[in-house]
């Protein structure tokens, strides 16, 4: 890994801004970026000093710490200089929201006449998963889960699996969509062990919180599980990093009968955990499992990707923004 040159305060240009030194504030956690700001000499050797950042305001001419009067303020993990000296990159870890209106970030809004930049970009990724799905394969496997039938097709998932992999924004894309949908107001991610967790683990790196696996086997004996019943398997889970009082997220990598997820749900508010959302990165709409999780729990799955099967083939539906 290439080293990190550094910087002494000194060569800082805050000439070239009348004294001033713009600076882009990010989230060391989440790596969202959060603000842009300005520093003159003293405001930065008051963020050196304090390790809380400290801003010039120059609307008020006065020197300000971000959070004196909200409390939201930031604690200084990283300040990192540009090629040209000119322009600071500082990572946070920011207390509250960072933006005055209420929202985590200052840069929430999308511009107007930017949109069809999204749209085109979205497009692009539906046709990559589009494609995706087209070369994706089809496996039948026994049915397990009761009388009722004897088949369950099982789809070779080529964003969980990894039976083919695709482009990396691909997946930054499915992480980025569910996010979106999902609260922040939670404390835990939590997610069956299985081929979810790469996708679980991105969208916990986006919203700066733990990821808590259910496991498949004890990690030590006398450990208690609770069955589960997919289309294809039966099994035990075990619950760990999870506690009362806890706010989660579930994630999976597919929904199918509900067979997997019911349970969980039903375990995990018998440990008093409030289950914010569930979130999954395919749905198997031939199973119903959608509707019988709502059903039954009364939470609303949401995928941004739907799966049918039809004629021995996939057909799938992507959920737009």
């Amino acid at each position: 890994m290439k080293q990190l040159k550094t910087v002494k305060m000194d060569r800082l240009d805050f000439e070239k801004n009348n004294g001033l030194i713009p600076v882009i504030v990010q989230e060391y956690s989440t790596r969202k970026v959060l603000m842009l700001a300005y520093m003159n000499r003293e405001a930065l050797q008051k963020t050196l000093e304090t390790g809380l950042a400290h801003y010039y305001s120059r609307s008020r001419k006065k020197i300000w710490m971000k959070g004196e009067t909200s409390g939201n303020i930031q604690k200084v993990r990283r300040i990192l200089v540009d090629c040209d000296h000119d322009t600071l990159l500082i990572q946070v870890e920011q207390t509250g929201n960072a933006c005055h209106t209420g929202e985590h970030s200052c840069f929430h809004n999308i511009l107007e006449e930017g949109k069809k930049l999204h749209d085109d970009f979205d497009d692009k990724i539906h046709r990559k998963i589009m494609k995706d799905f087209d070369e994706s394969e089809i496996v039948i496997k026994k049915w397990v889960k009761d009388s009722s039938r004897e088949e369950y097709l099982y789809i070779l998932n080529p964003y969980t699996e990894h039976y083919r992999v695709s482009k990396a924004e691909v997946y930054e894309w499915i992480a980025e969509k569910i996010d979106e949908a999902t609260p922040n107001d939670i404390d835990k991610i939590v997610v069956p062990e299985c081929f979810g967790i790469p996708i679980a683990q991105l969208v916990a790196s986006r919203k700066g919180k733990p990821l808590a696996i259910i496991r498949k086997r004890p990690l030590k004996p006398g450990d208690r599980g609770f069955k589960y019943s997919s289309g294809y398997e039966t099994g035990y889970y075990y619950i760990y990093g999870v506690e009362a009082g806890d706010r989660v997220l579930i994630i999976d990598d597919a929904i199918s009968t509900g067979g997997t997820m019911i349970p969980i749900i039903n375990e995990l508010r018998k440990m008093q955990v409030e289950i914010k959302a569930v979130a999954s990165v395919i749905s198997k709409e031939n199973y119903s499992g959608r509707e019988i999780i709502e059903k039954e729990t009364g939470i609303y799955v949401y995928s941004p990707i739907k799966v049918y099967f039809k004629n021995g083939k996939v057909e799938i539906e992507i959920k737009k923004s």
